[in-house]
């Protein structure tokens, strides 16, 4: 029972803590002010909204060292957090104690980062890093969450347009997704690029699913999407994918073949990892394991390599920008080899009302006359490997595939009662297998349109192989053309 104490000509209350530590908190003038005091943080501990007096002065600092020390996340989130609270927070407000942060000074601090040439993103993210570190703190050592951003607060059009720009993500028809895999397999040099893109595109995985798909999981009709491969400091190891979304998911018969021929191949299937970190030995580091798609050398593919290198290149056209290093260039082919071409090696492109000057230099082939130099326009610029899990979420939306089937495809959880009482029956997978071979025939007709032949050979033979006669409409999505060298 908390009561008052009488210290000179002034009290303080006294109370027992959540721990059986008797507070204390002197300076009121009148016994009843204090006795109240002490009753209020009686009350507070029993609807868990106590703050410890002697906690709250604690630094950031100490704060942070403790609640990041009892964190049980996955590795890259671990790393993530530690860079954003090392090199943005703890520099500014380290030795600040925790009931000394103010809504003001986080904003300002925030404010300031942008200002000194940080993304906005790049703040951002320092912001959520330290509201999360400091969202453990409350009730317990602060009433409020200082770092926390309110909602409605901030420039108005800001919310508005973020919205717009999610709702707008790019995302592609199946004949954008056959000619972009295409693109990429002839960049790459190899099928196997070609099949791991419309694996992608055709099972709605994410990019790290697909990375960490062992060759056993890989069924006559089906997928287990058990496993998701990290990249961490150069690194790789496995764990299950995102919020634990480990599902089976049906595939349609035109991607079984593919993958039936790609794993009989003679490619690599068991990767090259062997060193490992000498720190970090709790994380389950990739140790040769076996795996569905690596490169030609046995390696896992890099995200940033691979979109920079191939994806990038083949669904916008052009190289993008590597720093001061190099500047955007397009993508230059011959034309004179199969459909979409033999790529070269990249040039700058050409500035109006100045002489094009052709690619020349070591080890650089000549551009004589035998060559038909032109360049790739975009197939769907701004695409990314993500994007084609948006694509495939609208494909099946359009095929009236029903809400609970999709979700499992997905890997979301369907929410509410919904979720409790509706089912995935075999006559809802039956569907999507069917809805999804009909949307490859009919990009492949549409692609076959453009040219018979490819030169990739697994594309080739699929080419080949379509029956005579009249053919489907494409699904959407203009055919990219070649342009000659005078208009590159």
């Amino acid at each position: 029972m908390g009561y008052a104490e009488r210290r000179g000509n002034l009290y303080r209350a006294r109370w027992r803590g959540p721990d059986g530590t008797l507070e204390s908190q002197p300076g009121f003038t009148t016994k009843t002010a204090a006795e109240k005091y002490a009753r209020d943080q009686e009350a507070a501990i029993r609807a868990n909204r106590y703050v410890d007096p002697r906690g709250a002065r604690m630094s950031l600092m100490d704060w942070v060292n403790t609640w990041y020390s009892a964190l049980d996340l996955e590795p890259t989130t671990m790393t993530n957090y530690r860079y954003l609270l090392e090199v943005f927070v703890l520099p500014k407000f380290g030795d600040t104690p925790l009931d000394s942060l103010t809504i003001e000074e986080v904003s300002k601090w925030e404010k300031g980062l942008i200002t000194a040439g940080y993304a906005q993103k790049t703040a951002s993210n320092a912001r959520g890093a330290l509201s999360t570190a400091l969202s453990d703190a409350v009730p317990r050592y602060i009433a409020v969450n200082p770092a926390a951003k309110k909602k409605g607060k901030g420039r108005k059009g800001r919310g508005r347009v973020e919205r717009i720009e999610s709702e707008s993500k790019v995302w592609p028809s199946p004949l954008q997704v056959l000619l972009i895999a295409e693109r990429a397999a002839v960049i790459s040099g190899g099928d196997a690029t070609f099949t791991a893109a419309i694996t992608i595109a055709y099972t709605g995985c994410r990019w790290s699913e697909l990375l960490g798909l062992p060759p056993q999981l890989i069924h006559a009709d089906a997928i287990d999407l058990h496993w998701k491969l990290y990249e961490l400091n150069g690194n790789f190891y496995r764990g299950r994918p995102k919020d634990g979304s480990m599902r089976t998911i049906a595939t349609p018969p035109f991607l079984n073949e593919l993958l039936r021929r790609h794993l009989t191949s003679g490619v690599p299937l068991r990767c090259t990892c062997s060193s490992l970190p000498e720190q970090d030995g709790d994380i389950p580091w990739c140790r040769g394991d076996r795996y569905a798609f690596l490169t030609a050398q046995g390696t896992h593919y890099r995200r940033s390599n691979f979109s920079e290198r191939i994806f990038r290149p083949a669904a916008d056209g052009w190289y993008p920008q590597r720093g001061n290093r190099r500047p955007r260039m397009p993508v230059l082919v011959d034309c004179q080899a199969p459909w979409p071409g033999r790529p070269l090696p990249p040039w700058p492109a050409s500035v109006p009302d100045e002489v094009y000057a052709p690619p020349q230099g070591r080890g650089r082939p000549r551009i004589t006359d035998d060559v038909r130099l032109a360049s790739w326009l975009p197939v769907l610029a701004g695409l990314t490997p993500h994007g084609q899990r948006h694509g495939y979420q609208t494909w099946l939306d359009e095929a009236g595939i029903p809400y609970v089937a999709q979700s499992q495809q997905m890997g979301h959880q369907v929410p509410g009662m919904r979720g409790i009482y509706s089912h995935v029956t075999d006559r809802m997978l039956a569907d999507i297998r069917t809805a999804l071979e009909l949307l490859w025939m009919t990009s492949l007709q549409a692609r076959a349109a453009l040219s018979p032949t490819s030169s990739v050979p697994v594309l080739d033979a699929a080419l080949r192989a379509l029956p005579t006669g009249p053919r489907v409409p494409g699904l959407g999505g203009s055919a990219p053309t070649l342009l000659p060298n005078s208009d590159i």
